[in-house]
Parts: structure tokens; C-alpha cells; sequence
């Protein structure tokens, strides 16, 4: 569960930085940067861009070190991923396979600011950022660029222009960093560069919408270094079933902004006007351990187990108190656990509401 919301966290993160450049992804036309990845992952990232990020080419080597029950092991990659308005293909150059699709959350952002004011769209950023239990620690001058500092949910990002010149990530005992050694502004970049590679098998995904675009494999293979984590155990609900009972979703003005299959889980992640997000998962009883979590009341509704309390963190004690209230509704059928919280405090009414509204 903790990986799906540092997973929901980057997709958040993605629409804070966009956020005031309308449907533009970077307020730079075209261009290239290049960043190196030190921390649990080390390598290269390389990003080729134009029409102000419509369409982009991000190539990514790189080497992971995980270790799970003492046991270490190094994972090599090498993938290229092309996007192009709201279609992407991500190809695996180690094996020669990929998959293709189609964003989920493209239409709704750019329905989400395109009708926006200037005022509106600083407005929706800063109250993202603040839902979030984030802020903004001012300005830092980086590759003689000034750069908005922002500091969320363990990450803290450099932003120019919406591009992350910069970013670290500490959570959940991983540590993730990007920092970029090369920025060609306004450069011309041949249209073949945003062309998918061929001799690569795409599989397509649409229907199971889970190509997140943007790094998110690389979140999905990324294991905590200590020997504490094993790995997760899928989830047994159908991912298809899943996505229907979010994609009927209706409460209150929330609009679903992603949904994704991540490490064995499901998430979704719902907004609702300017700032309050709200986030669903669904994942294997036997990943989640209540007792270790927090202090949680176990009652019975419309005949299912839940657990309803305050979720900590005991990764982030030093950080400022981001506990949120959780609801935790057991399905038994599947041996699943279906997941409600959201950064801004919920009663348990109100949580019920929204499973109810879920029709799980």
C-alpha cells in the first residue's frame, strides 16, 4: 500500500508542476535535458521534448539495487518511452518488448485548468501542494536557473519552467534522485525522435489502464533496502472489476484522475475542486497489518469487517505529522482489502459514504 501512494504521490506531483501552464506540460516550446540517478537506482535519464511537452521522448539506463531477505540483486535496464498527446508507447530495449496505450488522466487535466485564470490555476497549485502536507520553501538558484523549491510527501523538487531541473525522494527506506548535468532550451528536435522504435512487440493495455506513463516502472521495481519489506503478494480482486466500480464513481463533485495496477495493487485517485484529492486501493490482506499501522476501530457494515483509525507512518516521525484517517473494508470473497483515505481528514461517516458510493 505504502508504494502505491509514493506512486499516486508522483502522478500529484506531475499535475502541481503543470498546473499553471494550462495544458502545457513546460513553459519551454522544445528541448532536451539530461539528469543522472543516484540513490537505490543509478544511471542516466535523457528527455527529448516539443510543442511545449505534447510530445516527448524520455530514455532511461539505469541499474537497481535491491535486497530482499539478505539476498542482493541488480537489476539493468534500458527503456525508451514516446508520448504524444494522450498515446504512449514504453519499449524495453533488453528483451525487445513493450506496451502501448492510452493515459488515463490526459482529458481530465486539461479539462481540470484549461477554463482556469491565471489566479485560479496559482490558486489550484498551492492548495494541492497544502492538501498534500506539502509547501513551498521559496526559490534556489540551480544551472543559473531560479528554480520554485517545493517540498511533498518525502520528495523535494526543483522546478523551472515545469521542468524538474532537480528532485530527491526519501520514503519508505528508498531514496531516489534525478539531477539534471544538461538543459538545451528551445532546440530543434527532429520528429523522427518522437516515432516509436520499431522491431519492439507493443502489447497494448488500454483496457487494463496500466501504462502509467512517466517513470512509474521504475517506482514499481524499486524495493525497500531493508530486509523488513518482503515482497507483495497480488491482490486477488480482477483489476477489470476494479476499474469499473471507479470508473462509475459519483460523490460530491470528485473526478477520477488515474487509475493503476502497481506492484500486485490497485489505486485510484479522485480530485475534487481545487485541491482535495481522494485516493481508493485495493490489495491482499495479507500485505496490510492493521495492528502495525495505527489505532483503528473494527466494526461491521452492511455485513463486512472494517477498520476505520488514524494511519502512521513510522518512516516520516521526523517529519511534520501527516497521519490521515483510513477506512479499511475487508473482502472476503477475494481476501482484499479495499482502501479509502486522503490527506485531508475524513470522518468515518463520511468514508463510509464513499464505499458505499463504490459499490464494492
Amino acid at each position: 500500500m505504502k508504494k502505491l501512494i509514493l506512486i499516486i504521490a508522483g502522478f500529484l506531483i506531475i499535475h502541481i508542476a503543470s498546473a499553471q501552464q494550462k495544458t502545457q506540460q513546460y513553459a519551454i516550446k522544445s528541448g532536451y535535458i539530461e539528469y543522472t540517478l543516484s540513490g537505490n537506482t543509478n544511471g542516466t535519464k535523457k528527455i527529448w521534448w516539443d510543442n511545449y511537452g505534447e510530445k516527448s521522448r524520455t530514455e532511461t539506463q539505469s541499474e537497481t539495487t535491491t535486497k530482499i531477505f539478505g539476498i542482493k540483486n541488480v537489476d539493468k535496464t534500458h527503456t525508451v518511452q514516446i508520448l504524444v498527446k494522450d498515446k504512449y508507447w514504453t519499449a524495453n530495449l533488453a528483451d525487445q518488448s513493450g506496451h502501448k496505450g492510452t493515459l488515463p488522466f490526459y482529458q481530465a487535466s486539461r479539462q481540470l485548468v484549461d477554463n482556469m485564470t491565471k489566479q485560479e490555476q496559482e490558486d489550484f497549485a498551492n492548495q494541492t501542494i497544502a492538501a498534500l502536507g506539502g509547501e513551498k520553501l521559496g526559490t534556489e538558484n540551480f544551472m543559473g536557473k531560479t528554480c520554485e523549491v517545493i517540498k511533498v510527501m518525502g520528495s523535494k523538487i526543483w522546478l523551472y519552467k515545469g521542468l524538474s531541473l532537480k528532485s530527491e525522494v526519501k520514503m519508505m527506506g528508498i531514496e531516489s534522485n534525478e539531477t539534471a548535468i544538461k538543459l538545451q532550451e528551445n532546440q530543434s528536435v527532429p520528429s523522427s525522435k518522437f516515432t516509436p522504435l520499431s522491431n519492439i512487440s507493443y502489447e497494448n493495455i488500454d483496457e487494463q489502464q496500466q501504462g502509467m506513463f512517466g517513470g512509474m516502472d521504475n517506482m514499481d521495481d524499486s524495493d525497500d533496502s531493508d530486509d523488513d519489506y518482503p515482497p507483495m503478494i497480488p491482490v486477488k480482486y480482477p483489476y477489470a472489476k476494479f476499474l469499473k466500480k471507479v470508473n462509475a464513481f459519483s460523490y460530491e463533485g470528485y473526478k477520477k484522475m488515474m487509475a493503476q495496477s502497481a506492484d500486485g495493487s490497485y489505486g485510484a485517485a479522485f480530485m475534487r475542486g481545487a485541491g482535495e484529492i481522494l485516493v481508493v486501493g485495493a490489495t491482499s490482506r495479507k500485505n496490510v497489518h492493521p495492528n502495525e499501522m495505527g489505532n483503528f476501530e473494527n466494526f461491521t457494515h452492511n455485513g463486512k469487517k472494517c477498520m476505520y483509525g488514524k494511519a502512521i507512518d513510522e518512516e516520516e516521525e521526523d517529519e511534520e505529522d501527516h497521519n490521515n484517517m483510513m477506512l479499511i473494508v475487508e473482502i472476503s470473497q477475494y481476501d482484499t482489502y479495499i482502501t479509502i483515505g486522503s490527506p485531508v481528514p475524513q470522518t468515518k461517516q463520511e468514508l463510509l459514504e464513499i464505499f458505499d458510493q463504490l459499490e464494492f
